[in-house]
């Protein structure tokens, strides 16, 4: 894998090891990096997290470092803030929908 799709060893170890908690969960990622900002790395992390049973929503914020800090402090890009809450009211909704599912799975589990 090169470079420029990579995401931590430390949070793919992290996911693996809490794998039973992420399943039927959602979740948002927010890049950063680069011009790119990250997203290839977002789109390899949405695989895996895929892998774990974990609803990930399309809205996903990137942050490109080079521009942001261009004055030394960070300021974000117009729009990032709309983003952002466009992402969170995504990852609600979707928790709000999983939670049947996990409810559910705890019921048949309960019953076996």
């Amino acid at each position: 894998m090169t470079s420029w799709l990579r995401f931590s060893g430390a949070i793919k170890n992290a996911l693996d090891y809490v794998y039973r908690e992420w399943n039927d969960k959602a979740a948002g990622i927010v890049s950063y990096g680069g011009w790119a900002a990250g997203v290839r790395a977002a789109e390899a992390l949405r695989l895996v997290l895929a892998e774990l049973q974990v609803a990930t929503v399309r809205a996903q914020p990137a942050v490109a470092l080079i521009p942001a800090f261009s004055t030394g402090a960070f300021v974000p890009v117009e729009g990032l803030d709309v983003a952002v809450r466009g992402m969170l009211d995504q990852v609600i909704a979707w928790s709000g929908a999983l939670r049947g599912v996990r409810e559910a799975k705890a019921k048949a589990g309960a019953a076996a």
